[in-house]
């Protein structure tokens, strides 16, 4: 057959319009002649008026009303001559974040309307090129900022179907042409639709993993790349990190990208929290100091449903061991001896015996599951109180700085032996109350030796951690902890505790700037009497009135216990009431960007507040150790109760005839 339908033609000719823009100068296309003359090879290239350049896209930067004039070359590699569609497009991004132009037919209505070619189709002569000029006019009323489009050249011709019918296809290839509108200037992004979905275990005990997507959306006005970061926290794990998120590159005004991301050990709590944060990334060597971030947040279920048929299970186990009791014949309590023999009762009316039969099937029943599951859970929350202790202090390199500074923090002394892995969080305004992790679950070996202690460069700066817990401005008092731990399992064995000081939202130092101040002599004595009230070497009275220069934070309060040698210079980094002596600090190396850092977070250890540090909670280990004692005396109360009434029994437990 011959004919050719026009719907099919149609439809053939719409899927396989391509358009294939490679890195380099010159894009290419080729495609297989049926008709006997061999496979055809185009391409197109920026050109200068004779010949092509070495321009790998057109790039302007026009006010309103501007016209430029410029040149694109066609080129023929094929063995015959070709007739090529010249003419311009309007770009837009693939929903995989790709560069792609409407197809033809499709009408322009932004940069791709503003553009006229010379020719709009041109006979090429076989293995030469055709330099074509084009004017591109901008509108006098047209919006400031990046516009986008593209320069195609295609190539019609025919093709058997499956069926023998001969369909069209137009292949075709193009030239980027960005465009950048002189006025006002306003990068934005946004997270939007944030959808999270959890994939469940067998394992009653283990974790799981999630799903995440997402839609990027470019809000301003000019072209962003983004740099995602997608972490998934609960009660129990997190902040966990989801890893291969993807950079998005070249994101055009109004265009959007949806991205998914999976991240695995998340332990079904019940319910589970999905962030997304991305910062924006200049395109094309722009530099805007204002470059924005954005950061949405979802809920969702993670229902822990393999635990939970577990203690259905064991709740029925209970309820039917109750009946088995109940049996004729079964297990039974010997009745005790009465030595006051009352009347025997004949006869009991019917209501009474209903009601004595759901009360002996209802209460043992009752007190069983409760018995079970006051004692799971306190064996549960047993296994996750694990009390760590304060093993010394952090210094901090450089010991003053700003928000972008590569930090690394040197520990006064080693991990205890037992202690192979180690975890890194800061806490303080802005950032969870638990903390957050900068440095994921690590080998200590793998951090240089600062003297007896350990040098652990951080991966991200303390804009880039702010960013990712979703605010802007760090002010105050920043507390570090590193945790040292084994690989896996919630036992943690001592922190290294430091502080740093945003006395701006770009600047830090390692001192407490409301430190107290030095004391100066007033008069001419060498030293006051010791009989002097004022006398500095006194111990402070906790219950006298704050000096107007002692540090109003209640973290910083210097111990009653501390006093201050007049004879000595005081020095403001080093009386900072806190954690960290600026002194101290050792020169070790400031290099961020060591492959010790790794950010990608596996476990999450939380402060345990004044108990030491729990692994896997936001509760103080204190707390956490007291409920669960409460709930195993509370579950073992429960069951001898039960047992010595004869409301509960065992399979092999007594059986008195």
């Amino acid at each position: 057959m011959t004919s050719t339908p026009p719907t099919r033609t149609l439809l053939t000719a719409l899927l396989t319009c391509l358009l294939v823009l490679f890195a380099g100068p010159t894009v290419h296309a080729s495609v297989q002649d049926t008709g006997g003359k061999g496979r055809s090879t185009f391409g197109v290239q920026p050109s200068g008026p004779k010949k092509p350049d070495r321009r790998s896209d057109f790039s302007y930067s026009v006010t309103p009303g501007a016209a430029v004039r410029d040149h694109i070359a066609v080129l023929n590699h094929s063995a015959r001559p070709l007739t090529l569609k010249v003419y311009a497009s309007d770009a837009f991004n693939t929903t995989d974040g790709g560069f792609d132009l409407l197809a033809e037919g499709v009408s322009s209505k932004d940069a791709g309307s503003w553009i006229r070619t010379a020719r709009s189709r041109v006979v090429i002569p076989a293995r030469s090129r055709a330099v074509v000029p084009f004017t591109l006019t901008v509108p006098a009323g047209v919006a400031p900022g990046d516009h986008a489009a593209g320069l195609v050249a295609s190539l019609a011709s025919s093709r058997p179907d499956g069926k023998g019918d001969r369909v069209a296809v137009e292949q075709r290839v193009g030239a980027r042409v960005h465009i950048r509108v002189a006025g006002e200037l306003k990068p934005g992004l946004a997270v939007q639709d944030v959808r999270a979905t959890y994939h469940g275990t067998a394992n009653p005990f283990g974790t799981g993993s999630a799903t995440v997507t997402y839609t990027v959306r470019n809000t301003g006005n000019i072209r962003l790349g983004a740099r995602g970061t997608v972490r998934f926290a609960n009660s129990v794990s997190g902040p966990l990190r989801a890893p291969g998120v993807e950079t998005i590159k070249g994101l055009l005004p109004g265009n959007s990208v949806r991205v998914t991301a999976t991240v695995r050990g998340l332990f079904p709590a019940v319910r589970s929290t999905a962030t997304v944060n991305l910062d924006a990334i200049p395109v094309g060597g722009d530099i805007d100091p204002a470059l924005p971030s954005a950061t949405s947040s979802a809920g969702f279920w993670t229902v822990p449903w393999a635990l939970l048929a577990l203690l259905v299970l064991a709740a029925g186990l209970t309820v039917a061991l109750v009946r088995r009791r109940r049996r004729p014949g079964g297990p039974t309590r010997p009745a005790p001896t009465d030595p006051h023999p009352h009347p025997s009762v004949t006869s009991v009316p019917k209501e009474a015996k209903t009601s004595m039969l759901i009360k002996r099937f209802t209460r043992p029943t009752a007190l069983g599951l409760a018995s079970l599951l006051a004692a799971a859970g306190g064996v549960l929350m047993l296994g996750t109180a694990a009390q760590a202790e304060t093993l010394g202090t952090l210094s901090l390199t450089p010991t003053t700085g700003t928000d972008t500074s590569s930090v690394t923090l040197s520990t006064s002394g080693p991990c205890p032996e037992e202690a192979d892995y180690l975890i890194v969080k800061v806490a303080g305004k802005g950032f969870p109350a638990e903390g957050q992790n900068v440095v994921g679950n690590s080998e200590v070996a793998i951090y240089p030796s600062a003297g007896e202690g350990l040098d652990i460069p951080l991966s991200e700066t303390m804009r880039d951690y702010a960013n990712t817990a979703g605010f802007k401005t760090l002010e105050g008092r920043y507390d570090f902890t590193v945790t040292c731990r084994k690989a896996f399992g919630e036992s943690t064995f001592g922190d290294y505790e430091g502080s740093m000081w945003f006395t701006s939202n770009t600047t830090y130092q390692d001192t407490d700037p409301d430190g107290p101040e030095p004391t100066e002599p007033t008069g001419p004595s060498e030293s006051p009497e010791p009989s002097e009230s004022t006398d500095p070497t006194e111990p402070a009275d906790p219950s006298e009135a704050p000096d107007p220069t002692d540090p109003t934070e209640p973290t910083d309060t210097a111990s009653p216990s501390d006093t201050a040698d007049p004879t000595d210079t005081a020095d403001p980094g080093t009386t900072d009431g806190g954690a960290t002596d600026g002194g101290s600090t050792d020169g070790g190396s400031s290099d961020g960007g060591a492959s010790g850092g790794g950010t990608d977070v596996t476990t999450e250890v939380s402060g345990g507040g004044d108990g030491g540090s729990l692994a896997s909670t936001g509760s103080g280990t204190g707390a956490i150790t007291l409920i669960a004692l409460a709930l195993v005396t509370a579950g073992t109360a429960a069951v001898w109760w039960a047992r010595r009434r004869g409301l509960l029994t065992f399979v092999g437990g007594w059986n008195h005839r």
